[in-house]
């Protein structure tokens, strides 16, 4: 169930994008909004993630690929977004050989300043998890309520902060979650970047036990 809510938090993060028509010089890839291509890897002490997206106007399409350094065990995530003027929908599938969860979400847009731009987000779900290490197997519905903040450089370079809290329908509690993160232009076409998720302690057992935090480098390609 950890990998999941890791997984959640980061679906979290990027949720529901709204493709905004831009020319690609003035797209920075830091924001949700933007509707790009891009090719990537992401990097984690345990984990090696390839990443992919494809943005075709109003519509954009995301799968990415893990896998465990130690265990060799696949996790994935797909994802596609409907996107118009200042609101965007989306539907998630992501999990593991012993994991699913299931995601529809919603994102609003808005400009706070030339630099900063908020985007409050909300889901909804259910996740399985087979039975494991002498675990029930577990079924909850799941809500997420959330807000992405970014700062873009003129450069193209950006930062983000992006809170949120996951609710177990099952165990009636709010799991507390958080990413911060940025991405470098070291081309105009490509960046390098890091980032961080938090993930807070459960009191019930068949969720996340204690708090586990998670950091990340990345690169990618963007055409």
């Amino acid at each position: 169930m950890k990998k999941l809510l890791i997984g959640l938090a980061i679906a979290g993060a990027c949720g529901g994008a709204i493709a905004n028509e831009q020319d690609a010089e003035s797209v920075n890839y830091g924001d949700p909004t933007a509707s790009f291509s891009t090719l990537g890897v992401s990097a984690s002490e345990n984990s090696t993630q390839l990443n992919g997206m494809i943005g075709l106007g109003s519509n954009i399409f995301q799968l990415d690929l893990g896998i465990d350094n130690k265990s060799g065990d696949m996790n994935y995530r797909g994802r596609y977004f409907h996107v118009t003027d200042g609101l965007g929908y989306s539907l998630d599938v992501l999990g593991d050989k012993d994991n699913t969860t299931a995601l529809a979400g919603a994102i609003y847009k808005f400009q706070a300043t030339d630099k900063i731009t908020l985007f409050p987000m909300a889901s909804v779900g259910y996740t399985t998890s087979d039975a494991k290490d002498g675990q029930p197997k577990s079924e909850s519905a799941l809500g997420q309520l959330g807000v992405y903040g970014m700062y873009g450089f003129d450069a193209g370079h950006w930062v983000y902060a992006n809170p949120k809290a996951t609710y177990h329908e099952q165990s009636k509690e709010w799991i507390p979650q958080i990413e911060v993160g940025g991405g470098y232009m070291i081309l105009d076409n490509a960046s390098i970047g890091a980032k961080i998720e938090y993930t807070g302690e459960s009191s019930k057992k068949n969720l996340v036990n204690k708090e586990d935090t998670v950091a990340w480098l990345q690169a990618n390609y963007y055409f």
